[in-house]
């Protein structure tokens, strides 16, 4: 009977500190750098940028495909004068639910060359849900 209390309490915690962790998404509002033209994403993002690094915190809004989308790579880059990529940072990013999670936060680094002339956060890759055919 102890053992079944102390497993009993024990997941019990697990499931409370599990939910504590799943803080709300930030949102696009919160960010004063916005690119739509990768629809149907909209990436928002700030950027802070040192001699050493370049960071961007943001979410990425999915639109009307949160239960269609297995998972969306964004990549932070830097670009020359001539928009040539010269410096790049990746994330992969999963749903933060198991259903209908809109947006997806994220955080991106890279190391700049020294030939940047800015930076830009973009969708590099993303992957639809397969399901099994339900005909058979």
């Amino acid at each position: 009977m102890t053992m079944l209390r102390t497993l009993s309490v024990a997941t019990l915690a697990l499931g409370l500190a599990a939910c504590a962790a799943g803080s709300p998404a930030p949102r696009p509002g919160e960010f004063p750098l916005r690119s739509s033209d990768q629809p149907p994403f909209t990436v928002s993002w700030r950027l802070a940028e040192a001699p050493e690094s370049v960071k961007a915190d943001g979410v990425l809004d999915i639109g009307g495909y949160a239960d269609r989308l297995q998972d969306a790579t964004v990549e932070l880059v830097g670009l020359d004068a001539g928009g040539r990529v010269v410096s790049r940072g990746i994330d992969l990013l999963v749903p933060r639910a198991f259903a209908g999670d809109r947006l997806w936060p994220f955080r991106l680094q890279l190391t700049p060359t020294g030939r940047e002339a800015r930076f830009a956060v973009r969708v590099a890759e993303f992957n639809w849900k397969i399901e099994p055919f339900a005909g058979r």
